[in-house]
This record gives structure tokens, sequence and C-alpha cells, in this order.
């Protein structure tokens, strides 16, 4: 059987620079008719941040700080510090001259916990907070604030760098003004097909539809106002089971689906007790809060759930109660490289922290010293890839 000869195909060769030139130009001007069309460089933006008192937070996010112009949402279990990592957000954009707006709807905040935490920042002019007396109330009062600072930057009246951040805790509390009068209608089906609310699960439809409109709203007025929000979802536990893929979550957030999927960032926060010293001298010191991020829509990723920490100390240390944000700078400082760690010595630019964590925490607690140490961190951020 006579064998075939496979022929060889011409090499064919792209167009000449000439003819690329002339291709360009003509897709060019045909871009110039397109109306509202323009080219990409003024449409999409650059991710804009503001950084944090969570310097480890900021790391592994990609982007040096918290993202304005985008929804996070926050969640994770009972009482591990959902409201605390909010306060720190707002606490974080105040600091740095922005507004932080407070949706108190859980009723759980109480002003001693915030002037303990703020300190003097608790009465900056730009930290307000908003009485949550319905669902429509707080959908208007936060369209209001968002409006009058893009307004009042827009005239001048305020530096053309200022934004601000909104935390609602949490959107399960936030209850429609005709959310019983709706239900009460539906009673008739409802008797027939009864749900975990008793009435059929429309409460929770209701509500899931509600903040799938608000969140469509969200989307465009946090990217043209230039602000952020994070809010808080209710976490439920599930049972822990298995698929094709390996184990899935055993737990889901509430609130409907549109929380999740038009939100740039995905947040669960979790703790672990901070426990130092060993036998008689064994004692716990606070708590470590991790932040788990499911979803980061700002950054690339370069492992599946980014981690985060941030500290938290009860003052059995010495250190006064609230954020350790020293002790999240000497961790993520000896991570980088800013800090030397020898043996169980720690130092900086040739210069002795301390023989042991506790004395070079105690270092890092001069605010001089740590601004200078941790500048010198975050400008290795770049440098090397987030885990």
């Amino acid at each position: 059987m006579a064998r075939r000869v496979k022929r060889e195909e011409p090499i064919r060769q792209g167009p000449s620079a000439a003819e690329n030139r002339e291709r360009l130009a003509a897709l060019g001007s045909v871009a110039e008719e397109l109306g509202d069309w323009r080219p990409q460089a003024e449409v999409l933006v650059r991710v804009e941040a503001v950084p944090t008192v969570l310097v480890d937070y900021d790391y592994r996010l990609g982007v040096g700080g918290h993202p304005i112009g985008r929804i996070t949402l926050i969640h994770g279990p009972s009482g591990d510090g959902k409201t605390e990592f909010l306060l720190a957000l707002g606490l974080s954009f105040l600091a740095r001259g922005h507004f932080f707006g407070m949706v108190d709807a859980e009723r759980t905040t109480p002003q001693e916990w915030v002037r303990a935490l703020f300190g003097d920042l608790a009465d900056h002019p730009g930290f307000v907070a908003l009485p949550a007396s319905s669902y429509e109330g707080v959908r208007k009062g936060v369209r209001r604030l968002c409006d009058k600072v893009g307004e009042a930057r827009a005239k001048g009246r305020i530096p053309p760098d200022t934004t601000g951040i909104i935390g609602v805790d949490s959107i399960r509390k936030l209850v429609p003004e005709k959310l019983w009068d709706n239900l009460q209608k539906s009673i008739v089906d409802a008797k027939k097909d009864k749900g975990i609310d008793g009435f059929g699960g429309r409460a929770g439809q209701m509500k899931a539809a509600l903040n799938a409109a608000w969140v469509d709203e969200l989307v465009p007025l946090m990217a043209d106002t230039r602000m952020a929000i994070a809010i808080i979802s209710r976490e439920t536990k599930l049972d822990e089971g298995g698929g094709l893929f390996g184990p899935t979550r055993d737990w889901k957030t509430g609130g409907g689906s549109a929380l999740f999927y038009d939100s740039s960032l995905d947040v669960r926060v979790r703790q672990e007790w901070l426990v130092e010293g060993e036998g008689k001298d064994k004692r716990t010191v606070g708590e470590r809060r991790l932040l788990d991020v499911h979803k980061l829509k700002v950054a690339g990723k370069q492992v599946r759930v980014p981690r985060a920490v941030f500290h938290v100390s009860n003052g059995a240390d010495g250190t006064p109660p609230g954020l350790d944000p020293a002790r999240d700078l000497l961790e993520l400082g000896v991570e980088l490289g800013s800090i030397e760690l020898r043996g169980s010595s720690y130092r900086y630019d040739g210069r002795q922290l301390g023989a042991g964590k506790a004395k070079a925490l105690a270092k890092l607690r001069d605010l001089g010293l740590r601004a200078e140490v941790e500048a010198a961190t975050r400008a290795l951020f770049g440098k090397r890839g987030t885990t």
C-alpha cells in the first residue's frame, strides 16, 4: 500500500508593520464614531484603597488597604469578632481623614467600647451614625451620605481624595416597613406550605429580594461616589458534607445570594485564643482574629483563600485592651524580612528590638518606632507574593 506523504503547509506570515499600522488606524477611526464608548483606560479605573490599622490585612489583599468603590460582605460565627473588624475598618478611615458611617441595627455597640477602641477619634467630625429605624430608612440614609460626600468633593468643600466607609451591623436586623402587611396578605398560601418562619419562608424571600434590589443600587452608587460599604450578614451552621470535589463548607450566609455575588470582598471572621507562656506562666493575653477572604475581586490570588490576622489584647500582658497593631506588625515584619529574628532576638535595621517577643513588642508600642517599622514593612508589599 502506497504511503501518503504529508505535505507541509506553507507558513502564513502575519501582517507587516505597515499593514498593522494601517489596520489599527482604521479601527481607531471607527472607535471615534462609537458615541459614549471610550478608550478603556478612561473607563476602567485602578483600584483605590485606604490603608488600614490592620497591616496584615492590607498585605493579603494585595492593594495596600481596604478598597473603595466596592461592597464587602462580612460574616462568621457568633461572637468571633465581626463587629470588631468592622469598627477597625471604620477607625482606619477616620485616622486617614475620611468618613465612617455606622448603622448599628443590632443595637449592641456600646459607647464605652467605641471610645476604648477609637480613643480621641471617637469624636471625629466624620464619624456619624444612622438610627436604624427601618430597611427603607437605612437605604435612603446610605444614599444621602454617599451623595453628599461626592457632592462636597466635587464642589471643593472637602479635599479631592476624601472618601468614606459605611458599616451595616447587620443586614438581618433591617426590617422593611411593610413586611408584616405583605406577610398577612400571603397567609392563606402560607397555611398550605409553611416554612421555618411560619409563612412558607416568605419573610426570608421578601428580604432576599429587597437585598438584591439594594445591592443593584449600591454597586453603581459606591463606584460613582468613590465610597465603600461593609455589610455584616448572618452565618448559619450546616452539616459538613462531601462531594465530587471534596468536603463542602459547613456554613452558609443569609440574606440571599445577591449579597455574595455583588460583593467584591467576602471576609469570614473567626477567633483563636492567644495564649503565651508555659506551665504556671501560661496565660491568655488576648485573641487572634482570622480573616479568611473567600472572594477577592480587587487583586489576584496566589492561594485559594488568603488569610489575614489581627490581634486584640485583653490587657493581661500590660498592653492596653483593644487592637494590638504592634503584635500584627511584629509577625508580618518577620515574615517579610523587615524585622530579623535571630534565635529569640528581634532586630530592625541593625538595631536591637529586644531579646524575646515581649521586649520586642514593648519597643514597637512606641508610636514613632512603630510608624518607621511599618513604613519599611509596607515598602516590601509589592516585592513579595501575597500568601
